[in-house]
């Protein structure tokens, strides 16, 4: 026997958007709009440093080893600058393996925010505690006679 009722109308389905460059190059529809530090302003190498302790939105972080700069050639033709943070858990930053290193890709400095590259991506990474500079050394003046 068959049931001639009426199927519900199919719910309106989630539209999938690029939330970063790897999510783009796969194919997932791109809106093209990224966030950019703008000129003269600091970048994320300024606002975070080697010895930086670092927690993102999502819950990791850790001690920063390194900040590199990498660019994504868009599709509107533009070259974007973006920084990748690598970290290791704060008990492994006296004594790291390969194994220990974690990677934020993708970031941008905006005003005082390290935000992701793609506009959907709400993802945020913050400063937590700024690394201890060494004690500054002691001039000693040598008198000659």
């Amino acid at each position: 026997m068959r049931n001639h009722r009426k199927q519900p109308p199919p719910a309106d389905k989630p539209i999938w958007e690029a939330h970063s460059t790897y999510t783009a190059d796969l194919g997932v529809p791109d809106r093209r709009r990224y966030r950019r530090t703008p000129p003269r302003s600091p970048t994320v190498a300024h606002l975070v440093r080697p010895g930086d302790t670092v927690s993102t939105s999502y819950g990791t972080g850790g001690v920063v080893i390194e900040v590199k700069e990498y660019f994504y050639a868009a599709p509107t033709d533009a070259t974007l600058s973006h920084f990748t943070i690598v970290y290791v858990p704060p008990d492994r930053a006296a004594k790291l393996r390969d194994t220990d290193r974690h990677w934020i890709n993708e970031c941008v400095a905006v005003g005082d925010r390290i935000l992701m590259l793609f506009e959907a991506n709400a993802d945020e990474v913050f400063v937590v505690e700024r690394a201890h500079l060494g004690q500054p050394r002691s001039r000693r003046t040598i008198v000659i006679t």
